[in-house]
């Protein structure tokens, strides 16, 4: 039976699709492994130059680990290479989307052994965690930031019909997961109606967690407010991108938003909640961001007190404008900028964790390390059991005693 081997790299929805290829691939008769596959699949990432120099990294990684194997590249790298007719003379096959005629075009090409197998037996195993699963609900792009190339890949927004959705969703809890997170690149453009959905969600049976992944703070209303905070799946978090804390640093970068606006969003959502977690992306190092820039952004960061942050240093994404912008910042002065945001981060996230310390918590363990049970609250804060009972695997639990013994992870001593 032919093997295979699929990673994905980036955001949530290529997780998403790396999870749906590999569906097909079992579908068609491939067996999944963890090394020495006849196929390498990687689904790329392609956000930035960094994330390019990554795919080739991993891309030869795999050609000195496997000599014989069959490379693939998927994903939005795939589609970039295609775009910019690029020759990549080590792939076997460019997979630019991951429609069944096109995975079928892929195993004839590369005369792969394939016999294909009942969806019913393919069930048997899900390929994602089984405690949380990613839902995606819409893909494409019409926003066209100044440093980001992914409108340009995943051409015009476009939206799963409702019945779709939900029906994946009992599909997925059928499998056994008991949270579900709702993904997409513009989650907030879903139409008819993200709100609609949820409430169709809301109706699962056997569904206990709806997790939002990122959502532009533009687009969170009061009614999306009130759903977080009535509804009993729902999980109490907004990732919220930010990207910068400075006014002129955000006009160029094409933001649909200043700070006004962000600060305005999460005054709502925390007079409403107010242990609620408000996590963000942020670039360090924007063509143009001057110390004064980002100093603002750091007194942002501080007034704001994200849970967590997601830190990334500008990378210069060839054919997005941002890459010609003039006054580009050098590698040193990003890597120092991106080391005083963690500074500020770890002290926000040590004072969100420290508010619950004694407080009840709800948590679903999802992973058995190093001897505890590890998983995360409604309001994604991690935490730890001490003692290893893997019969909560899996399992919600409501749970009390929180003790903060690091700035990033709450431990419970006992249950």
């Amino acid at each position: 039976m032919t093997t295979f081997l699929l990673k994905s790299l980036g955001c949530k929805v290529s997780q998403y699709d790396g999870e749906r290829l590999a569906e097909k691939l079992r579908q068609h008769g491939l067996q999944p492994v963890d090394d020495a596959p006849d196929v390498f699949i990687l689904n790329g990432c392609s956000v930035t130059g960094r994330a390019s120099q990554k795919v080739r990294q991993t891309l030869r990684a795999a050609r000195r680990n496997w000599p014989t194997v069959k490379l693939v590249l998927a994903g939005c790298e795939a589609r970039l290479v295609t775009q910019r007719h690029q020759e990549l003379p080590d792939i076997d096959w460019l997979l630019k989307d991951g429609e069944t005629a096109s995975v079928e075009a892929m195993l004839a090409a590369l005369a792969l052994d394939v016999t294909p197998v009942s969806c019913e037996k393919t069930l048997s195993g899900p390929i994602s965690a089984k405690t949380r699963a990613f839902l995606k609900i819409q893909d494409g792009c019409n926003q066209f930031c100044a440093y980001c190339i992914v409108a340009h890949l995943r051409g015009e927004e476009w939206s799963r019909p409702v019945e779709d959705a939900v029906a994946e969703a009992r599909n997925l809890v059928a499998e056994g997961h008991r949270e579900i997170v709702l993904t997409g690149i513009h989650l907030g453009h879903y139409r008819p109606s993200l709100l609609h959905l949820l409430w169709q969600l809301d109706l699962v049976d056997g569904l206990e967690r709806i997790r939002l992944s990122s959502i532009e703070p533009v687009e969170v209303t009061d009614d999306l407010i009130d759903w977080v905070a009535t509804s009993p799946k729902a999980c109490r978090h907004f990732h919220l991108p930010l990207q910068s804390g400075c006014d002129k640093t955000l006009k160029a970068m094409r933001r649909p938003y200043l700070t006004a606006d962000f600060r305005a969003i999460v005054d709502k959502i925390r007079r409403r909640m107010p242990l609620a977690a408000i996590t963000t992306d942020l670039i360090v190092g924007f063509p143009g961001e001057t110390e004064a820039d980002f100093a603002e952004t750091l007194s942002f960061l501080e007034e704001i007190r994200f849970s967590r942050l997601h830190i990334f240093r500008f990378s210069p994404r060839d054919g997005t404008p941002a890459a010609t912008m003039p006054d580009q910042v050098d590698n040193v002065t990003r890597a120092e900028r991106a080391g005083r945001v963690e500074q500020v981060w770890q002290k926000c996230s040590s004072d969100f964790y420290r508010s619950f310390v004694g407080q009840p918590l709800e948590v679903l363990w999802e992973t058995l390390e190093n001897g505890q049970l590890c998983g995360f609250s409604r309001e994604y804060v991690p935490c730890r059991l001490a003692r290893a009972d893997e019969s909560l695997l899996n399992h919600l639990s409501p749970v009390k005693g929180l003790e903060l013994v690091s700035e990033h992870l709450s431990v419970i001593l006992d249950n």
